[in-house]
């Protein structure tokens, strides 16, 4: 798993970017990529056999709007093993 240091900064910069959902604690995924090997036959690339570990972290926060109806507001951030931000999605 992550460092706590790591998670520490990865939520850090959450606040700093999307100050509504500061303070609110991820849940935390591991995934492991396999290399694809489509994409390097089609660029006539030599494969490479290592498979990437990256994790992902999801922020949930209910949002109240108008006659009392609540949502999710969700927000997806995908970092390497290193805490490296690869990508960053959120709902709407």
């Amino acid at each position: 798993m992550l460092d706590k240091k790591i998670i520490e900064k990865i939520k850090k910069e959450v606040g700093r970017q999307f100050p509504a959902f500061k303070g609110v604690k991820p849940r935390v995924i591991k995934k492991k990529i396999p290399p694809q090997k489509g994409v390097y036959r089609k660029l006539s690339l030599e494969v490479i056999n290592t498979t990437r570990t990256v994790f992902s972290f999801k922020f949930v926060k209910k949002i109240r709007l108008e006659r009392n109806v609540s949502i999710n507001q969700i927000l997806l951030i995908t970092t390497d093993e290193h805490g490296e931000i690869i990508k960053i999605s959120q709902s709407k």
